[in-house]
C-alpha cells in the first residue's frame, strides 16, 4: 500500500536530496551540539560510510573517533559482492531509473563525503602547520590516505589529483 518515495507527495527526488543534506550534512539549523537549538548546527550523524568509497570512509572513521588505524580491515562480515559485469549499461540505467530516491541519498552523500574529506585535510594540514608531526596525529591513516590520492610533501598533506 506505500508509494514509491519519489512519487508521494512531498518526497520529490528534490525533497529526497535535500533532506539527506539537511540530516547527514548538518544543514539543519535547529540541530545543535547542546540539543537545544541554540549552538552551533551539527550533524546528527558524525559519521557515515559509503560503500563505494569504503577506503576514505574508514579515514574518516579513524580521523573523527581519533582512534589508531587497525593494521587491515576486519574481513569476518564483509560479504562479496555479486559482479555486475553481466549487466548492460541499458540494465544500470533502468535501475537508476526505478529507485531515482535512492540515488538522490546517495548523490548527496557523495557531496557531504567530499566536503568531509577537505575538511580533514584542512585540518591535518592546520595540525602539520602548527608543528604536529605524523606521529603525534596516530589517528590519521597515512598509508590509507596514500593509497586514496592524497600525499605528504615536505609538511604539505596535497591530493595527487590537484
Amino acid at each position: 500500500g506505500f508509494e514509491r518515495a519519489e512519487i508521494s507527495r512531498g518526497y520529490s527526488v528534490e525533497n529526497v536530496e535535500e533532506y539527506t543534506l539537511q540530516d547527514l550534512g548538518g544543514l539543519d539549523l535547529t540541530i545543535s551540539g547542546d540539543g537545544d537549538g541554540v549552538g552551533p548546527p551539527e550533524p546528527d550523524f558524525i559519521w557515515f560510510g559509503i560503500t563505494e568509497r569504503m577506503k576514505e570512509s574508514t579515514v574518516l572513521f579513524y580521523f573523527q573517533f581519533k582512534l589508531t588505524p587497525l593494521p587491515r580491515t576486519p574481513k569476518a562480515r564483509i560479504q562479496e559482492c555479486r559482479p555486475i559485469s553481466w549487466w548492460t549499461e541499458e540494465n544500470k540505467q533502468i535501475v537508476i531509473e526505478r529507485e531515482p530516491a535512492d540515488y538522490a541519498v546517495w548523490r548527496a552523500a557523495n557531496a557531504i563525503m567530499d566536503v568531509r574529506m577537505e575538511k580533514m585535510r584542512m585540518e591535518i594540514q592546520s595540525l602539520l602547520d602548527a608543528g604536529a608531526t605524523k606521529e603525534s596525529l596516530y589517528y590519521v591513516d597515512w598509508d590509507q590516505l596514500e593509497d586514496i590520492g592524497f600525499e605528504l610533501k615536505n609538511q604539505q598533506l596535497t591530493s595527487i589529483t590537484n
